[in-house]
């Protein structure tokens, strides 16, 4: 589609598993021009989105540490893991969470999330860091590619 940036474009999740809406998440991405930014609050339905193929980036977003007996948890920093179904296919994740520190951020990296950022950090740069998510896997496909090729 000429004249528009493929971020435009882009399929963007925001889930939400600790009880708060994600619509506030959702609105802040669509004003900035995100068109298919729609908000979850059920894995299951994202399962179901990613298997579709309708999922480019996942946002997993935290308003507060979750409680460590969560089976979804990862013991220590209270951190979500993230969407099992993402992982597998390769679909980026970036978590948003409340209590950021480096730390959290390589507890989380270790997890499997793409990029860490504060629950606080401005929607404009979301969208930028969402845009950055989009650019690695679409550099890493190409280098993917040109490799199969080469073989």
């Amino acid at each position: 589609m000429a004249g528009t940036k493929q971020i435009h474009d882009a399929r963007v999740v925001v889930l939400r598993l600790d009880g708060v809406e994600p619509a506030v998440a959702v609105d802040n991405l669509k004003s900035l021009g995100m068109v298919h930014a729609v908000g979850l609050t059920d894995p299951r339905e994202l399962s179901v989105q990613i298997a579709a193929g309708r999922v480019d980036v996942v946002v997993v977003s935290m308003a507060a540490p979750m409680p460590a007996q969560d089976p979804q948890v990862a013991p220590g920093f209270g951190l979500l893991r993230p969407p099992e179904a993402a992982l597998k296919i390769g679909v980026p994740c970036l978590l948003l969470t409340p209590s950021f520190s480096r730390a959290t951020a390589r507890a989380a990296m270790a997890l499997g999330y793409a990029a860490v950022m504060s629950a606080d950090a401005a929607p404009r740069l979301v969208y930028r860091r969402v845009g950055a998510l989009m650019q690695r896997v679409r550099r890493s496909g190409r280098a993917r590619s040109v490799t199969s090729e080469l073989a």
